[in-house]
Formats: C-alpha cells, structure tokens, sequence
C-alpha cells in the first residue's frame, strides 16, 4: 500500500461527485473538525467509510471508490470488489492510520466547493 497522493484526492471527488453524497461527506468533515481531541483513527475511518457506503448505491459511484481505493492499495479495482467484507473494512482502516484522513477529506471537500 502506497501513502495517499493529490491525485486521490481527486479520484475520491470523482466518487463523491458520483454519488452526490457531498452533503453527508459535507456534515461529516464539519464533525471531525469540531472535534478537540485527538481523532480516533478506527472510528473515523469506520464511520467515513459507512457515510460512503449508504450513498454509493449507484454502480457508477461504487466503481470510482473501487478505481480510487485500488489506486491508493496498489490493486486492481476488481480485486477491491471482491475482497471479503472484513477485509475490505481493513484496507480503510489501514490507508486511515497511514494518512491524515481528516486533512485528507477536507482537501477533498475544497475541490467540491465549500457550503
């Protein structure tokens, strides 16, 4: 697995893009900036990936987050789509605690414009 790139940030815009699930990413960075502890990184990339999963119902949006998540884990995107659901899981969770999630987020959500 490779560290997170600018270009991912513009993948992970075209996923969110995609599945017009900007509002809900929108609320959820607005909580993680809210936050004055330290973030914890499991619960963050958990529930990053939950806000993701309930609005990527179109098939166009679920294959840019498998293009995008392929990119970073250095996989084919066939091959993000067909790891067991544990795995899947844990690949975010492991590109969480590598990267600066919440940076990375808020970079994405610049992209798409602010609210």
């Amino acid at each position: 697995m490779r560290k997170i790139i600018t270009a991912d940030v513009f993948a992970f815009a075209r996923v969110i893009k995609a599945s017009g699930m900007r509002e809900q990413l929108t609320a959820f960075i607005r909580k993680l900036a809210a936050q004055d502890k330290e973030l914890d990184v499991e619960a963050v990339g958990y529930e990053g990936l939950l806000v993701m999963i309930e609005a990527l119902a179109e098939r166009k949006a679920e294959n840019a987050l498998y293009e995008a998540l392929g990119s970073i884990a250095e996989m084919k995107p066939s091959d993000i789509q067909n790891l067991p659901p544990a795995e899947f899981f844990k690949l975010f969770k492991d590109i969480s605690e590598e990267n600066d999630i919440k940076a990375f987020f808020g970079y994405v959500s610049g992209i798409l414009g602010k609210s």
